[in-house]
């Protein structure tokens, strides 16, 4: 029996709180960043201006320039990535450390729970597990 994973891709919203996320069984590659920013860009509530936050990985750069140019004129976001190696920058980074460090349960879980216990850990992010950024 192989070894299951979950790999996380998500946004945090800072002025709710809320979490943005998918689950993937792979690798996360462009294709999964485009279409979580794309949920992003197409959500009900509107604001003025979205700027997604990204950090220097690969998959976030590149993105095709019609792509840029939709999200730019009908959906009113842009993308700013932050200056090299500064993950202390990136708000999502202290989510994930305290997702993996302080708020998962460290049990082992089978296959078929790891991925609603992942989900059930995420979804309670901003409710029962809150972090503070001022």
């Amino acid at each position: 029996m192989g070894r299951q994973r979950v790999n996380v891709i998500g946004a945090l919203e800072f002025n709710s709180g809320r979490l943005w996320y998918d689950l993937h069984s792979q690798a996360v590659k462009r294709p999964q960043v485009t279409e979580l920013i794309d949920r992003i860009a197409r959500r009900e509530q509107r604001m003025p201006l979205t700027v997604v936050v990204l950090d220097n990985a690969t998959m976030h750069h590149h993105f095709d320039s019609d792509k840029l140019d939709e999200w730019l004129i009908e959906h009113r976001l842009i993308l700013l990535h932050l200056p090299p190696y500064s993950p202390e920058l990136n708000l999502i980074e202290i989510v994930w450390k305290h997702a993996k460090y302080h708020w998962r349960r460290f049990i082992t879980w089978s296959k078929e729970q790891l991925r609603q216990e992942v989900t059930k850990l995420m979804d309670s992010v901003g409710h029962q597990f809150k972090i503070c950024f001022t």
